[in-house]
Parts: C-alpha cells; sequence; structure tokens
C-alpha cells in the first residue's frame, strides 16, 4: 500500500546533512573565512603557537563539523595547517605541526560525531537540552584536546614543561570561550535542510545596542584601584536582550560583548594573564547568555504550542457541534427527498400514455435518479456520523471513475476546464462504499476546478488516472494544471476548518481522508507545484484495497 510522506524529525543534524554541493560551498566559505578571522583574532603570545585565551576559529570549525560530520574532517585539517603556517609562522618542526592540527580535528571530530548521532542535538538549538549537550560536549572535548595539543610542543622543545598546565588552561579557555560564542551563532545563521538556510538573528532594539555600548564603556573605566572591576555591569543588557529575543538575541549580543571586550584588551594593551582572568569572566557571562537566552525561547515556543492546541481543542468543539446539526439536517432532508421522489414518480404514471415528447421521460427518469443518489448520499453521511461502518461491498474502478466524471463534466465545461479520464483497464474491483467513493473523486474534482477557474490558469485541464497498485489495489489520481495548494495550507490541509477558499468550510478533505481510512485506503497530496517547480498544479491520490 503506498504511504503516506515521511517528514524529517526535527532535531537531527543527521537529517539536515547538507549535500555534495552544498559541502562544497560550505568548505570554500570557510577556507575563505578562517584565515582572515585567525590573523584577526589571534592574540600573539611567545611563542608564537595557536594557545591563546580567545579562539573564535574554534567555533568556526565546530560549526562546519556539525554541518558536514566526518566529511569536513580534511577541510578543517587542511585549513588549520596552512593557518599555523600563514598566520603564525610555526615555530615548531613539521611533524608537531601536523600531529597538534591531527589531535585538534580527532578530538572535535569526535565531539561532532556524538552531538550529531548520540545525541541527535537540534541543529537551531530549540531546546535548553540542546545548549547543555552542546557546551557540555565541546568544553570536555576542548579539555581533552588542551594537554595533548601543548604535550606534542613540550616533547618538540618548544615549550618548557612546567608551562603545560598553564598553556593547556589558556588553549582551554581560548576554545571553550570561542565554541560558547560563535558556534551557536553560526548555527542559527545558518540551518541546512531549511527555508531559508541562511537566517540573521533579529537584531536588539536602538536602546538595548545603546545600553550594551554604555556597559562596556563603564567596563574599562579606571574605577578603584585597579581596572575591569565592573565588569558584570554586562550581565544586564545581555539579561534584557536574552528575556526579549531569546537565543538568537543573546547568543548575537555575546558576540557583540565579546568583540568589544577583545578590542578594548588589545587597546589599551593589557598583559596576558589579565586577559586570561577577564576570559574566564567573559566564558562565564557567555554560558549564561546561552541557557538564559534558550530558556526564554523554549518558553516562548511552548506557548505558542498551547495557544496551538487551545484553537485545536475549539476547532474540536466546533466540528462536535457541527456534526450533531449534519445528523439532524440529514434527517431532516431525508423526508423531503423521498416525498420528491414519490412525486415525480407520481407524475410518471399521469404521463404514462399521454403525448410527451420522449426526452421528458428522459429527464423525469434522471430526476429521480438524481433524488435517489442524493438519498443515499444522506444515508452514509448519517452513518458517518453516527461512527457506523461503511456498507463495503465489491464495486468496479472503472465504473466509479466513469460515473464521476460524468457527474462532474457539466460542471467543468461551464468553467471551461477540459477534463479527461485516463485508465489503464482491466482494473479490479475494489471493496468500498460506491456512492461514498464517488463523493470523494467528485470532491477533489471540483476542488481542481475552482482552483482553475479562480486562478485564470492559461492551462485548464483536471485529469483523472486510474491505475492497478502494485500492493493489490487501485490508485485514483485527480490532477489539475492549477496554481497548487499554497504552502501555508500544505500541513493543515487535512485539519477541520483549514479553507483557502472564501466561502469553504474546510471540512471537505477532512471528511474524505476519514472516509478513505474508514474503507481500509490512503488519501494523500503526492505532487505541488512550488517556486521552480516543474510540473504545475496539484495531485491527489487515493489508494482503495482490492475486493
Amino acid at each position: 500500500m503506498p504511504s503516506l510522506p515521511v517528514t524529517r524529525p526535527a532535531g537531527a543534524f543527521l537529517a539536515a546533512s547538507p549535500s555534495g554541493r552544498d559541502l562544497l560551498l560550505l568548505s570554500l566559505a570557510f577556507m575563505a573565512v578562517y584565515l582572515p578571522l585567525d590573523w584577526l583574532t589571534f592574540i600573539h603570545p611567545r611563542p608564537s603557537l595557536n594557545i591563546t585565551p580567545w579562539n573564535p576559529p574554534a567555533g568556526l570549525f565546530m560549526a562546519l563539523l556539525l554541518w558536514t560530520g566526518a566529511r569536513g574532517l580534511p577541510v578543517v585539517y587542511v585549513t588549520l595547517v596552512v593557518a599555523d603556517l600563514v598566520v603564525r609562522g610555526h615555530p615548531a618542526s613539521v611533524g608537531s605541526l601536523l600531529l597538534s592540527n591531527l589531535a585538534i580535528v580527532a578530538g572535535y571530530g569526535v565531539a561532532a560525531h556524538v552531538l550529531r548521532r548520540r545525541v541527535a542535538i537540534d541543529p537551531a538549538l530549540e531546546r535548553v537540552r540542546d545548549v547543555g549537550w552542546l557546551v557540555g560536549v565541546a568544553f570536555l572535548s576542548a579539555a581533552a584536546v588542551a594537554p595533548v595539543f601543548v604535550g606534542i610542543f613540550v616533547l618538540d622543545g618548544a615549550i618548557a614543561a612546567a608551562d603545560l598546565p598553564q598553556l593547556a588552561f589558556q588553549y582551554w579557555l581560548g576554545d571553550a570561550i570561542g565554541i560558547a560564542v560563535m558556534t551557536p551563532f553560526l548555527l542559527i545563521l545558518h540551518q541546512p535542510g531549511r527555508t531559508p538556510a541562511w537566517r540573521l538573528p533579529k537584531p536588539p532594539s536602538a536602546a538595548q545596542t545603546a545600553a550594551t555600548a554604555a556597559a562596556l564603556l563603564v567596563v574599562f573605566l579606571p574605577v578603584g584601584d585597579g581596572r575591569f572591576n565592573l565588569f558584570y555591569v554586562l550581565f544586564l543588557p545581555l539579561v534584557w536582550v536574552a528575556v526579549s529575543h531569546g537565543l538568537p538575541g543573546a547568543v548575537l549580543t555575546a558576540l557583540a560583548i565579546q568583540s568589544g571586550l577583545i578590542a578594548g584588551l588589545q587597546l589599551i594593551g593589557f598583559p596576558l594573564h589579565a586577559v586570561v582572568y577577564h576570559q574566564t569572566l567573559m566564558l562565564a557571562l557567555a554560558i549564561t547568555a546561552l541557557f538564559l537566552g534558550a530558556l526564554v525561547s523554549e518558553r516562548h515556543r511552548v506557548e505558542a504550542r498551547l495557544r496551538e492546541h487551545q484553537a485545536e481543542l475549539a476547532h474540536i468543539a466546533r466540528l462536535a457541534v457541527t456534526g450533531e446539526m449534519a445528523s439532524a439536517l440529514a434527517h431532516e432532508l431525508n423526508q423531503p427527498l423521498l416525498a420528491a421522489i414519490s412525486y415525480t414518480r407520481a407524475a410518471q404514471r399521469v404521463l404514462e400514455g399521454c403525448e410527451v415528447p420522449p426526452r421528458a421521460h428522459e429527464l423525469i427518469d434522471k430526476a429521480v435518479a438524481q433524488a435517489e443518489r442524493a438519498g443515499e448520499v444522506i444515508r452514509g453521511l448519517r452513518t458517518f456520523l453516527g461512527k457506523g461502518s461503511p456498507q463495503l461491498v465489491p464495486e468496479p474502478a472503472a465504473g466509479i471513475a466513469r460515473e464521476a466524471v460524468a457527474l462532474v463534466r457539466a460542471d467543468a465545461a461551464y468553467n471551461r476546464v477540459q477534463l479527461r479520464l485516463d485508465m489503464a483497464e482491466p482494473l479490479p474491483d475494489v471493496l468500498a462504499d460506491r456512492i461514498q467513493i464517488e463523493q470523494i473523486l467528485l470532491n477533489l474534482i471540483h476542488n481542481s476546478i475552482e482552483a482553475i477557474a479562480a486562478a485564470d490558469s492559461p492551462v485548464r485541464e483536471v485529469v483523472l488516472r486510474v491505475r492497478s497498485a502494485p500492493s493489490e489495489g487501485v490508485t485514483f489520481e485527480v490532477e489539475d494544471s492549477g496554481p497548487g495548494v499554497p504552502a501555508d495550507m500544505v500541513d493543515r490541509l487535512y485539519s477541520p476548518f483549514a479553507t483557502t477558499k472564501p466561502a469553504g468550510m474546510g471540512l471537505g478533505l477532512p471528511i474524505c481522508r476519514s472516509i478513505v481510512e474508514s474503507h481500509g485506503g490512503r488519501l494523500w497530496l503526492s505532487r505541488n507545484s512550488g517556486p521552480g517547480a516543474a510540473a504545475q498544479g496539484a495531485q491527489f491520490r487515493m489508494f482503495l484495497p482490492a475486493a
């Protein structure tokens, strides 16, 4: 039996992995950005090795590995080696150059693998859990890489063994703060598999930006015996932005504060030990920003889902009332329909023996047939609303299709729409309530005709295709040349009261799908036109099992 399209579960980096072309573009962009960023942000201690208390390139390659997985490891390794040669001149041996960068790639490659496959955090960091895993795994990886990285240079003789603990901490601090500040910003900026893939976070308001700048200025004021003893003033604008804008705003503000702090430290020429001290404070500030912003964003999403749930409950209540009204209406309409049938048959008997054109008898016969059909539809509706089982009997699929096309052909001609039936006979019988299935086909074809007429499409055609399905059944396809289903309606097609028609109630497709599923079949949107689509229009498919 055909299955409905499967949507990828939100929250898996693996499901959002870029294609080969996107991987190439990401790799080229990474190499083009990494070298200038490394040169601009490297704080030059002695010896001139990649051991610094502020290392945003670490956040850059961590984001790339989260996007690409193991496929990005060669690009990261080559770029790190080139950066060491170009930016720092790398005074140690070639062996230590290659081994140290191999340690970096191996350590962070394992971290990316854990986050992508084992934990499967959301690429957009939409939960506090995702932020916690990112911070925990990345910081542990940095703690594992740091002593190995520095130890390689100790063995090479470029660093004294006594300096290993201090330099390892300095390396860990630089990578940890680089990842805490840069990686979340990049993950929010670029989300492969989503539309649009690149999305700049909404910047804070002018007042919040001014407050952040003022806090940075206050931090650099010489107060008391030393400087920077007002560092914690920076928490005030950060908390304000995080509460207002959630994680995207908090990440953007943390990046701005970090950039301003490093620029100020470099401008006034503070010694390296002072930079390390204040970078430790900045790490606490960045972690606070991440968790506070994630908490606010998650709360906003929970509130939005709660509002959607309340709206769904209201829809269900309206649907229940609608069902009761429809049941009562079906009961009331059944009586006048029976009376109309009786009167029409009586008129037939009165006209017998009279000189009446044969056409009159034919029209009266058709009127009786359609009135009886309306009665069957109403009886089926009462059964459906009363949760009764449909009367399923073997019916010829070809006959159902021909009858549906015959009933709707006049409507198609009125709207200047070409209606075509395409069947590959012989077709098996299907187990169905004939009237209900014909009504579903009528509903789908009517929807296509109305969409074409409303959009005034240049190509005006609706095709009903009927094919034997390989899984012992029959597939009915209604394909049109209209504008297709609006993108914002695709996920709500079968929700009660969701409609694009000015006078529509939004109950047709939900009822149709319920009827088809009660037959043991499926109804789904198999193709829909969109930007850049090769074919115009929509295509609905209905599968029914063979008798």
